[in-house]
């Protein structure tokens, strides 16, 4: 037995030293001190072709210490390479040539495009994204009024990195978001689409040193018909859009009170949207359902919250208002004929004979034929602790006995 069992135990460890033998590294692999990870791309419109800005973290400057051992940090944690080429890919190889890292574009979270680019189209910039097999579909994207690389000018107060006081846009729902995975499903149906804006402006800032300076935020959204740009919806409207895509959220909306006029303020706490096509005969109806949640946060007016029927009444002056909202953003998407929130792809889920009947001449319907109706239901779920503003109670009950 002894023999036997010596037998089978030098066996397996013969045969797990011959399963090692199989075993490679990843001989193709790089090193993670041998990459620069880019997280951001800005692109511009150039007269020779397309400039390209990169955006990395410097890892040097990362941690306190280690840039001069002084234990505080010498410069910013990030820098920009440019390079201009023929397109994104000749760019990016000229990049590449002048630094001492391999890029990688697993990290990219941000694209900005400037208007020039847009309004000539943004279908190479896809074309690069979808062929590198590391960037991250769900980058989001920005359009600039100028040039993308006003973005490098603009101080970093509240955040280490610029990319992320954009994230922080998307993520706050201060702006409609749209990820790169978004624009490629637009792009199968006819590349319509609605990106984001930002805005430059010169202030001065108190903390640093009162020197003027660029200062960045966000205004309306571009609209996009076969993937260029053609129109800017104002912040106004970009809102209305946000109500459709169902993305509204920690927004205040006024209304005046029915009995006095005055305004009460709402707080959207979120929203939640559905797109319905209806087909009866040739007539093709969308009707978009858009939900919301809202807490009042003040009021001006004298109304009494508490009543029977107050706050059902308030309730339908908010869903006028959000309707009217919605409505004007779809009305300025019908006028360019561009299916910006994507109702084709509805119409292909719901009745894909009926889209492939009318897809190619999806647009001229969209403009003059299909009727896009919406439907707003708000549900008033706080009024707050008090029933009344304190200014407005009778003198004689304030601090004393009631």
């Amino acid at each position: 037995m002894n023999k036997k069992n010596g037998r089978r135990t030098s066996l397996l460890i013969l045969l797990g030293l011959l399963s090692t033998s199989f075993l490679t590294g990843c001989w193709s692999s790089i090193e993670l001190n041998n990459r620069s990870f880019v997280r951001m791309m800005l692109l511009d419109k150039t007269a020779s072709g397309i400039e390209l800005t990169l955006s990395f973290p410097l890892p040097n400057r990362l941690i306190p210490g280690q840039s001069g051992g002084t234990g505080e940090l010498q410069g910013k944690p990030f820098t920009f390479v440019s390079a201009t080429g023929d397109n994104i890919s000749e760019a990016y190889r000229i990049v590449q040539s002048d630094l001492s890292r391999k890029i990688t574009f697993g990290q990219t979270s941000v694209i900005v495009i400037g208007s020039e680019l847009a309004k000539e189209g943004i279908s190479q910039v896809l074309e690069f994204v979808a062929r590198e097999p590391r960037f991250h579909i769900n980058a989001n994207l920005f359009i600039t009024p100028g040039k993308a690389k006003e973005l490098m000018l603009t101080p970093v107060i509240f955040e280490r990195f610029p990319a992320d006081i954009l994230l922080a846009y998307t993520r706050e729902h201060v702006t409609v978001d749209m990820t790169t995975k978004d624009c490629l499903a637009a792009s199968y149906y006819g590349g319509d689409m609605i990106i984001p804006m930002l805005k430059f402006k010169t202030i001065t800032i108190p903390s640093e040193k009162q020197k003027q300076q660029t200062w960045m935020g966000t205004d309306g959204a571009a609209l996009f018909r076969d993937g260029k740009m053609v129109q800017v919806l104002n912040t106004y409207e970009m809102r209305g859009a946000k109500w459709i895509l169902g993305k509204m959220k920690d927004a205040e909306i006024s209304i005046p009170s029915p009995t006095d006029g005055k305004q009460l303020s709402y707080m959207v706490n979120q929203s939640r949207s559905k797109i319905r096509p209806v087909l009866s005969g040739d007539e093709l109806t969308f009707h978009i359902e858009c939900k919301a949640d809202a807490s009042l946060i003040a009021s001006n007016s004298l109304i009494r919250l508490q009543e029977p029927g107050v706050e059902r009444k308030l309730s339908q002056k908010l869903e006028a208002m959000i309707e009217t909202r919605m409505k004007d953003a779809i009305e300025s998407s019908k006028r360019i004929g561009a299916d910006i929130f994507q109702l084709s792809s509805y119409l292909d889920w719901h009745y894909p004979q009926e889209w492939r009947n009318r897809a190619s001449h999806w647009r001229e319907e969209y403009r003059s034929k299909i009727k896009v109706v919406p439907h707003a239901f708000v549900t008033i779920k706080r009024l707050g602790t008090t029933k009344q503003p304190a200014r407005f109670l009778h003198p004689a009950k304030v601090g004393g006995s009631q």
